[in-house]
């Protein structure tokens, strides 16, 4: 037991940590990482594709500029904030690609499409001065929706579906288009964003075929390297830093019962409304205009205690960052489909209770919550963790069954001890006994269980074993060549995952920010890293006074000789021999099988394998994979670094110094005390 006196100094010291305000991060990537409310916003000019964004009345716009022209950017933020929403995800551009900005670029290609106001600029502005931060929804494929007229001036061709007709249509005037539309979006507004959302526009996850994805991601990050990359997943990223699922009452959310709702890995967006915009009149109940490319299932009334539990329980899984993103669309003018404000203002109220617990948090490393999870399925509840990994909060979602005050845990999964309890919106001290055995939490008299969430704040005990901080923090890197290999695949605490640096990157780098500033005591990389290759230190993400903390010696290994490689089915096949070699390194090779990285699909409807023949230190071996699984050949050489004097740094980097082959990281641990 702890004397009456330090336990009293302890419960001061964790009640203060709750009312301290969280840090505010320069890096958007690993600012993201941390959030968990948004909320998503389609407004619409649909031009001569379809009908979107309509008036409270039913009735549709005069035009682009009516649209923009009454859209109230003061009072749309005002929205946000009662929602207590952390960020808004708004349509730069969707349907037809008519621009919510004046655009030299669509004068110059096709006039008449953008509007005469900026109101992307005037929302950021709004919600920027309510602390409400940005992220802009786009779509790079939107060639489809065009007039014959506009299709010729871009390079389109018309084809099936959302496809151009590949046969005529011209893939470099239509890509010279779209890179000068994102570089102009990115000069107006990169200084002022989170980070672009790139609509993926086909099902079939094969639009390779249409964007030049890395000339893109070049031409977004050239100014502004900051900026973050998100996309509705379907497969396949492609150059993106992060995939979000679109739930549009299916997928298990055709119920209000939100104790069914499956969590997810990566961000989630649901409809809170009719659709993403609003399409029906005022206290209607019937879409004013039905469009003939997207169907109305029945309007679900979700309530907010529905939606508040369940974004609880997304923020414990979603290790990408995101959380939860609620979706509806204002009318021109102003204002809400019937019910929309209110449910939305309720669920951020109830957020609101119990914020520190959810906005500016990571999963819980201690008691972790599988993608996949039904609010049915927990046995008591779900857990997440502040940023500088002092404070575990467990979310009682489910109270103990026999009605008594006392919650029983299993032990932490992490080894971590907790020294104090504390009910987070009363601060009231809750009975802690912790043992091999796991936790007794028990309520204090007079309290009681919330039958939505109740919220007890651990504070992690100083003699808890060292932990690896590094676990689903924010990682950026110099390049990556697609979804499978992108930088969170570094801290994602699965060593068969990889980060890998695009060939073409002659000076690679991957950075990972810890979220405060901690004291280090060992660094630990499993890769593919060369002679010379270093990790460094720094304050601040733009490592403007780096610190050499080890650079890393090769020692001889076997080699790795690729001798053919066939990706395909059957006599359909393509030879990857040549795409292969250049990515052994240090007698290994990561790569994830799929047709973006065969650069299109040889055996289309056909389950497809790749088959590669090689040597390993002089003995010859075939390895069979199957498309979207891991080709791993060779062992993942591990790079230890023990920092005796466990100097105190925020962000970290694994950069090389001379230029060589691509970088590879399977997995990326920071050990620090608490």
């Amino acid at each position: 037991m702890i004397p009456s006196k330090l336990r009293l100094q302890s419960l001061f010291l964790l009640v203060a940590s709750l009312l301290l305000l969280p840090p505010t991060y320069a890096d958007p990537v690993a600012d993201y990482r941390s959030m968990k409310y948004g909320f998503f916003v389609h407004y619409v000019w649909g031009g001569e594709a379809y009908s979107a964004t309509i008036n409270r009345d039913g009735s549709l716009p005069a035009g682009l500029d009516d649209l923009a022209n009454r859209f109230d950017a003061e009072g749309f933020a005002r929205d946000m904030a009662a929602m207590n929403v952390e960020y808004v995800l708004f349509t730069a551009w969707h349907a037809d690609m008519n621009v919510l900005y004046p655009s030299k670029v669509m004068e110059k290609w096709r006039p008449g499409h953008s509007s005469k106001r900026d109101l992307i600029g005037d929302m950021i502005k709004a919600c920027k001065a309510r602390g409400i931060k940005v992220l802009l929804y786009t779509h790079p494929r939107d060639g489809h929706d065009f007039t014959d007229d506009d299709m010729a001036r871009t390079g389109w061709h018309r084809g099936e579906g959302s496809n151009p007709d590949f046969n005529q249509w011209d893939k470099a005037k239509w890509n010279d288009f779209i890179n000068e539309a994102y570089a102009e979006l990115v000069d107006r507004y990169g200084r002022d964003i989170l980070g672009l959302y790139l609509d993926e526009g086909s099902g079939a996850a094969d639009s390779y075929r249409v964007v030049d994805y890395p000339r893109l991601r070049k031409t977004i990050t050239a100014k502004h390297p900051h900026l973050l990359m998100m996309q509705n997943d379907y497969g396949s990223l492609y150059s993106c830093d992060i995939g979000n699922k679109e739930i549009f009452y299916h997928h298990g959310f055709d119920t209000p019962d939100g104790d069914q709702w499956t969590s997810y890995k990566i961000p989630i967006t649901i409809v809170a409304g009719s659709i993403f915009w609003s399409a029906f009149p005022e206290g209607g109940s019937e879409p004013a205009h039905k469009s003939p490319k997207i169907g109305f299932n029945p309007w679900i009334q979700y309530t907010p205690e529905a939606m508040y539990r369940y974004t609880v329980l997304q923020v414990a899984s979603n290790t990408d960052g995101g959380g939860t993103l609620w979706a509806a669309g204002p009318y021109a003018g102003g204002g809400w489909e019937t019910g929309v404000l209110d449910r939305m203002k309720k669920t951020g109220d109830l957020i609101k209770r119990v914020e520190r617990s959810i906005k500016n948090t990571y999963p819980s490393a201690s008691y972790r919550t599988a993608p996949g999870t039904r609010i049915s399925d927990l046995a008591w509840g779900v857990a997440t963790r502040s940023i500088d990994d002092r404070i575990e909060y467990l979310h009682v979602l489910k109270p103990p069954a026999d009605g008594t005050r006392t919650l029983t845990l299993p032990p932490p999964s992490d080894g971590r001890k907790f020294s104090q309890a504390v009910l987070l919106e009363s601060s009231k001290s809750v009975s802690l006994k912790q043992d091999e055995t796991g936790l007794t939490l028990t309520l204090p008299s007079g309290s009681s269980w919330d039958r939505l969430n109740t919220v007890i704040a651990l504070q992690v005990s100083p003699d808890s074993p060292d932990t690896n901080m590094a676990l689903w923090k924010g990682a950026r890197a110099s390049s990556h060549r697609d979804n499978p290999t992108h930088p969170a695949m570094a801290t994602d605490g699965n060593p068969v995952t990889s980060w890998v640096s695009d060939p073409q990157d002659g000076a690679p780098w991957l950075a990972l920010d810890l979220g405060t500033s901690r004291a280090i005591g060992r660094v630990e990389l499993q890769g593919a890293f060369q002679t010379g290759d270093r990790v460094v230190a720094s304050q601040d993400w733009s490592f403007s006074q780096p610190e050499i903390l080890a650079s890393f010696v090769a020692s001889p290994g076997p080699t790795l000789e690729i001798l053919s490689a066939t990706y395909g089915a059957g006599e359909l096949r393509v030879d990857l021999t040549e795409k292969l070699r250049p990515m052994v390194t240090a007698g290994s090779l990561r790569a994830m099988v799929g047709n973006g990285f065969a650069g299109g699909d040889p055996a289309p409807n056909q389950p497809k394998e790749l088959r590669v023949e090689y040597k390993l230190g002089g003995d010859p071996s075939t390895v069979v994979v199957k498309e979207d699984q891991l080709l791993a050949i060779g062992d993942s050489p591990s790079w230890k670094i023990n920092l005796d004097a466990k100097p105190s740094f925020r962000h970290l980097r694994v950069e090389r110094a001379t230029a060589g082959k691509p970088m590879q990281v399977s997995e990326w641990q920071v050990w620090s005390s608490f």
